[in-house]
């Protein structure tokens, strides 16, 4: 598996061979809330080439606004319908599930405005009426775990009708000072492997990266700012996580670079057989 030195030159020589660019943003476009060294002017290249773009995150607590203003502290400036989001998945899975004007328990934080209440979901955190929603949310951020996945498992083990619905499958995602977090899948599967050894069917419907959701969300916002149909093999995913960013990206279709400045460095490698991407670069 051979590593490139510098996405950038490369990018400059290669960028008409894709009709789009899709990028992850953490670990990709920012590390511990400070710009990727080389990322801003990657993305110089891009507008001065006027090539199409659009950012993925499996960041669901914040909503578009608030990312994007995140972003733009850190001296980017995106469009907002420049980002899709794990959480955008919501819309999908309320019609797919019939969760339209349910109410839902949600767990961790969900976007200012409210990804949820976006899709047609009514809210409560309170675990005492769990008996009256059909779903739960699992998210990102600070909230009581212990007590969260004791009251959701207890709930789940008499009711398996229920849903529960994952915006980020991530295991982890990058922190600050090299340092990494755990992140809602983690705590999903963890309540699933639970589940499973009490007895329950019960499975997470994940929305974020690798699974198509979000991938589908985002395909159809950039055939719509271009106006026209676009190949799924002529867009190039960048992402930082084999598992998470080039298995998604290339079960969907599109073609996929890993760049080794988040949460993966090459002694990780060589990553799972459908994870394997088109190239690998050391830096930007």
């Amino acid at each position: 598996m051979n590593l490139l030195p510098e996405f950038n030159a490369w990018l400059a020589a290669h960028l008409d061979d894709f009709d789009a660019i899709t990028l992850d943003i953490d670990g990709v476009l920012l590390l511990g809330g400070k710009p990727v060294p080389g990322a801003l002017e990657m993305i110089d290249l891009l507008r001065t080439r006027k090539k199409l773009f659009g950012l993925l995150t499996n960041d669901g607590d914040r909503s578009i606004a608030e990312k994007t203003a995140l972003l733009k502290q850190s001296g980017y400036d995106f469009y907002e319908d420049e980002l899709t989001s794990c959480s955008d998945g919501l819309v999908e899975a309320a019609r797919r599930y019939g969760l339209t004007d349910a109410l839902v328990f949600i767990a961790g934080g969900i976007g200012n405005p409210s990804y949820a209440v976006k899709a047609g979901l009514r809210e409560t955190r309170d675990p005492n009426r769990l008996p009256e929603c059909r779903a739960a949310i699992i998210a990102d951020g600070c909230y009581d775990w212990q007590s969260v996945c004791n009251d959701l498992l207890n709930h789940c083990l008499h009711h398996e009708e229920f849903h529960l619905v994952v915006p980020n499958p991530d295991e982890v995602y990058p922190g600050t000072d090299g340092r990494i977090v755990i992140a809602a899948g983690a705590v999903a599967r963890f309540l699933r492997q639970v589940l499973h050894y009490r007895g329950s069917t019960i499975e997470p419907i994940f929305l974020g990266k690798p699974f198509a959701p979000i991938f589908e969300h985002q395909h159809a916002t950039l055939e719509r700012r271009a106006g026209r149909r676009i190949d799924p093999a002529r867009v190039l995913m960048v992402g930082d996580s084999p598992a998470s960013d080039v298995r998604g990206a290339l079960a969907f279709g599109y073609r996929s670079a890993l760049l080794l400045t988040g949460i993966t460095q090459f002694r990780h490698l060589p990553p799972p057989p459908d994870a394997t991407p088109n190239w690998i670069f050391e830096r930007y």
